[in-house]
């Protein structure tokens, strides 16, 4: 065969879906319509969506503003702390209190007393 016959050969390659052609490990290019894009996508961020809704981020307050925020003492949130009227979450070595905890507090609606 001449390198001009061998040029023009066509190689059929067997049809893979996708979660096959990732799970190969293969380098390879892929074409895809626009509209292909966008469905899968949609798709993607429908599933993520989901786990999202179920997790709200949390706001967290130093001791300085929970202190400012309540109008007391350092030794009135230790000893809130020590009894389980508030709890604290260390976070780089630091006390961190929960907005919403230190809000039911401000308010008068102090909830669950934390254990020990």
């Amino acid at each position: 065969m001449s390198p001009k016959e061998n040029y023009c050969q066509i190689k059929t390659v067997p049809i893979m879906n996708y979660r096959d052609l990732l799970n190969s490990g293969a380098n390879v290019s892929v074409t895809l319509k626009l509209e292909d894009l966008r469905e899968i996508f949609k798709v993607m961020s429908d599933g993520h969506k989901s786990t999202t809704k179920d997790s709200p981020v949390e706001d967290f307050l130093s001791r300085k503003e929970v202190l400012s925020i309540l109008k007391i003492d350092s030794s009135t949130l230790w000893s809130w702390e020590r009894t389980g009227y508030i709890k604290s979450f260390p976070f780089g070595g630091r006390k961190r209190y929960k907005y919403a905890d230190v809000e039911a507090i401000r308010t008068g609606r102090k909830g669950v007393r934390y254990g020990k």
